[in-house]
């Protein structure tokens, strides 16, 4: 497929994604689940006028990797603008409550429903449990900007949102090692939770310290808006290579730098 046959694609995606949208606004439906629906059925229906998005003309570098690390540190980056640290620390016991016990029985009810409808094994079955029980941040920011919710509700299931993939990483690979008969243990499993979060926290931290520092130093919007950027994805990106959460690294980084900006305005 040559480059220009996948630019192709992705503007005929973007022109589905925006009547889909319009569909649902007019309809007053919530249009991420309307675009998950109106995928599954460009998928399934086979119209001529549709055939551009079908399966078969999709680039082969579009993977859901490939828009995970694309569109996922820009939506957690500007989600985290609105969270309040002191907020999130207020209410932190019911959002490790839903971030870690929600979780796990999420996965297990998951695990056990398809286990006893399809048949799957149980460990398996319970592995899909895992990879599916972990709230999409995407998804909970997109819904929550349209719905008027309560500002705490709103702030625990966005702080959950941004907390939850550590746990669903964990469950994976206890049960994954299971799986291959690995020496996996729950006191290990644990150890790499908290490996995940708290190395994704610092790390995050410490680079939105550091852009901080670097933008205190300069004057120019375009500078600063290229540092953002930088930030948000080599924040993730370096967390993810170092196996700790993208999510909480970029969160974290986010955070740091709002309130050095913060504190430094203050200041002067």
């Amino acid at each position: 497929m040559t480059p220009t046959s996948g630019i192709e694609f992705l503007v005929w995606l973007l022109i589905a994604a925006a009547i889909i949208t319009m569909l649902a606004k007019r309809l007053r439906f919530p249009y991420t689940v309307s675009l998950v629906f109106g995928g599954l059925l460009l998928g399934i229906v086979h119209i001529p006028i549709l055939s551009p998005l079908q399966p078969g003309h999709r680039p082969d570098w579009l993977t859901p990797d490939v828009i995970l690390v694309l569109f996922l540190p820009a939506l957690v980056f500007e989600g985290s603008v609105k969270l309040d640290v002191r907020e999130l620390l207020r209410n932190s016991v019911p959002l490790l409550l839903l971030a870690n016990a929600g979780v796990l029985l999420a996965a297990l009810a998951t695990g056990y429903l398809v286990h006893w409808l399809i048949g799957l094994p149980v460990l398996i079955a319970l592995l899909f449990g895992c990879i599916i029980s972990a709230t999409d941040p995407i998804s909970v920011l997109a819904i929550f900007k349209d719905l008027k919710v309560d500002k705490r509700l709103s702030l625990i299931m966005e702080g959950e949102s941004l907390l939850n993939d550590g746990t669903a990483v964990v469950l994976f690979g206890i049960l994954f090692g299971a799986v291959v008969a690995e020496k996996w243990s729950v006191p290990k499993g644990i150890g790499l939770y908290f490996l995940a979060v708290a190395g994704g926290a610092f790390l995050g931290s410490a680079l939105g310290y550091l852009a901080s520092r670097i933008t205190e130093t300069v004057d120019d919007p375009q500078i600063e808006i290229t540092l953002t950027t930088i930030l948000a994805y080599g924040s993730y990106l370096l967390a993810y290579h170092l196996h700790l959460s993208g999510v909480i690294a970029t969160a974290s980084a986010h955070a740091q730098k709002r309130g050095k900006k913060v504190h430094g305005s203050v200041r002067h």
